[in-house]
């Protein structure tokens, strides 16, 4: 009975050799897994909040059809030069007028500024769109 057994167990991979495959096999899954994850939190910078920015458009004034004004706020890495895009839009989204402004490194995290962005017409929104180092 036990030749028939073993004779079972090879056809339907249930030996020893099989199963050590099986596990090597998942420890090396597993690693990939994990140097992924962890490639990945580099990448994105998670648990990096001290590098992390934040944009907001404080008020706008639609001055004439060519001219729009943005007052902004940019929060975060303090001591950094940054270049932040700011746009006049209309109703629809569509971007009427765009600036970067070069914002320059102080020694708080907070810094505000007002911008004026010239524009093909009339703009009916305005904001600051994203900053990056510069």
């Amino acid at each position: 009975m036990s030749t028939r057994t073993t004779t079972l167990d090879e056809r339907y991979g249930r030996t020893p050799s099989r199963r050590r495959r099986g596990r090597v096999r998942a420890v090396v899954v597993a690693g990939v897994v994990l140097v992924a994850a962890i490639v990945w939190g580099v990448w994105t910078g998670v648990g990096g909040t001290a590098t992390a920015l934040d944009v907001q458009t404080l008020g706008i004034t639609v001055v004439d059809d060519q001219t729009t004004e943005v007052q902004w706020l940019v929060t975060g890495r303090p001591g950094t030069k940054l270049v932040c895009a700011i746009e006049a839009t209309d109703k629809d989204d569509a971007v009427l007028g765009l600036v970067e402004v070069v914002v320059e490194p102080q020694g708080r995290m907070n810094r505000s500024g007002s911008t004026v962005i010239r524009t093909v017409r009339r703009a009916s929104n305005g904001l600051i769109d994203s900053c990056r180092d510069a």
